[in-house]
């Protein structure tokens, strides 16, 4: 297995400056997101956030050469049927696959609450980054 360590580096450090962003928002309550500003702010960083995991785990199948996944959360489950990842953190990680799939195509509904869930799950994003960090040498 070979790890394309110069991709997963940048994609680590797109996802911790998406993340720093993200916490200089300084989203406390759904109330702070009703600002519009706010709300656009946070739902892009929230969205580049979680594309760039869903890269950071394609990588990872990838140079492990475990079976191709169909969609976004096959992702998630790959990582975890291989043991990569738990099985709660595939739980939140699907949780945050759903809601940006909801908050690609269905914008227009996506609420300040729906977008403060999101908010509260990026401790599962930073997990995730740490357990790559762990599995590729030399990060």
């Amino acid at each position: 297995m070979k790890y394309d360590k110069q991709r997963i580096t940048i994609i680590i450090s797109d996802i911790e400056r998406f993340l720093f962003d993200l916490e200089s928002f300084n989203v406390k309550t759904p109330e702070d997101l009703q600002d519009k500003k706010n709300f656009y702010s946070v739902s892009m960083a929230i969205f580049a956030g979680i594309n760039r995991t869903i890269d950071l785990g394609d990588e990872i199948i990838s140079a492990k050469n475990f079976d191709t996944p169909g969609t976004y959360k096959d992702i998630f489950y790959v990582l975890w049927s291989n043991k990569i990842i738990d099985k709660d953190l595939k739980k939140k990680l699907d949780f945050l696959i759903e809601n940006r799939n909801a908050l690609s195509h269905e914008y227009s509904n996506f609420t300040h609450e729906n977008l403060y869930s999101l908010v509260q799950e990026t401790n599962s994003i930073k997990r995730f980054v740490k357990i790559v960090k762990n599995l590729v040498p030399k990060i």
